[in-house]
Formats: C-alpha cells, structure tokens, sequence
C-alpha cells in the first residue's frame, strides 16, 4: 500500500458556517483531528457510541457480531449520528460521516475483517448475498443523506500503520474501505478535500478551511 506523501494540502474554501464530515480509514486519526479542531476554533462535534453489543443478545464485541447483527449495529450509528447532528444545527465536525458505518460493513461482508494484500477491490464490489442488497440499498439512503447533510468532506488518508496491540482489521482492509469511501463520493459528484501531513499540519489544513 502506498502512503500519501507527508505534506499538508491547502484545502479549498467552503461556505461557512460549514457541516463538515472527516472521514477516512479506521485509525486514520479523525477522532484526535476533530479532538484538535475543537479546541481551536470551538466547533461542536458529532460522534456515535462504541460500535458493539448489539440489542437482545450477549454483548460482544464488534467482530464478533454475525451478519444481521452488524446491519443491526449500523442502523443504530446511523441513527445516533443523525441524532448527533441534528442537535447541532449551526457548524460542527462530524467524527466520520453517515457513510463510515456503511462503508466498513460492506467491506467486512464482501472480503472480512483481515484480507491478504493480493485481494482486489473488485472483490469489494462484487461481494454478494442478502446482508450485501440489504447494504446496498441502505447506502443509497445514507449518500443521499450525507450529500444533503454535509457541506465539505475532508478525507485523511492512510498514512501510518494501526498501533493497535492486535489489529481488528487488516492494512488491506484500510485501504480497501478507503477506496470504497472515495469512489461513493466521487461517483455521487461529491467535492473531497485531502488534508495529509503529521498531526499539526493536519489541523492546520483544517482550521483553515474552517475559518476560511
């Protein structure tokens, strides 16, 4: 996997007061940039609670959770972000977007958790099977709601490796949940500003666009 070049990149400026979305990979460090941002410039932000647990079983952790019981979970982060946000009706940072939940479930069912490198993206867009249409179908409810709901999209692009002790997911899995994001928004006509580089100039990038 190719790492994006450490550099910050100037995004371009949007309407203010702005919705904005950061998205990206899972441990692409959305959470400590809007974390950053808030201090900075006192911007709310929108979350969800811990992806897990799903209601009327054992509680368990999210990769353990069978098919049905991970559509159950992205209903319910969708539903919590859309709570989230909706409490917030001038500008704010959304942790993630309306998307993120959708994109690692279509993943997760199309090649699981830790796919070798040598597994193509196509194999994410091929995926099949019952839980696969029930995604499809949500997610053209969900990019048609982010479309709406945000006013910029900034994406964070994997950079580094997880510093988790044991990885939930594969680098593979990274960069091939990056690619769907990407691809959802590009082909919708969604305009996506890239802010690279180690964490100050990350949020430099973005308090910029913020202010702007």
């Amino acid at each position: 996997m190719t790492s994006a070049p450490a550099t910050a990149t100037a995004p371009a400026a949007v309407r203010a007061p702005a919705k904005i979305a950061v998205v990206g990979a899972y441990g692409a460090g959305k959470t400590s940039l809007i974390h950053a941002a808030g201090a900075a410039t006192g911007l709310p932000s929108a979350h969800g609670t811990p992806m897990r647990d799903p209601a009327g079983g054992a509680a368990k952790p999210l990769e353990e959770a069978t098919e049905p019981e991970l559509v159950q979970l992205v209903v319910r982060r969708l539903t919590e972000r859309a709570l989230a946000e909706a409490a917030l009706p001038g500008a704010f940072l959304s942790d993630g977007s309306l998307l993120h939940e959708w994109v690692y479930a279509t993943v997760r069912l199309a090649v699981g958790l830790h796919p070798g490198p040598d597994v193509p993206y196509e194999a994410v867009r091929a995926g099949a099977g019952p839980y696969r249409e029930v995604l499809d179908h949500l997610g053209r409810e969900v990019l048609h709601r982010a479309l709406s709901g945000y006013d910029a999209f900034v994406h964070l692009p994997v950079e580094f490796p997880l510093g988790d002790p044991v990885p939930p997911i594969s680098e593979h899995f990274r960069a091939l949940s990056d690619r769907l994001l990407l691809d959802t928004l590009e082909r919708a006509g969604a305009t996506v500003h890239t802010v690279t580089g180690p964490p100050p100039q990350r949020l430099a990038a973005l308090t910029a666009l913020i202010e702007a």
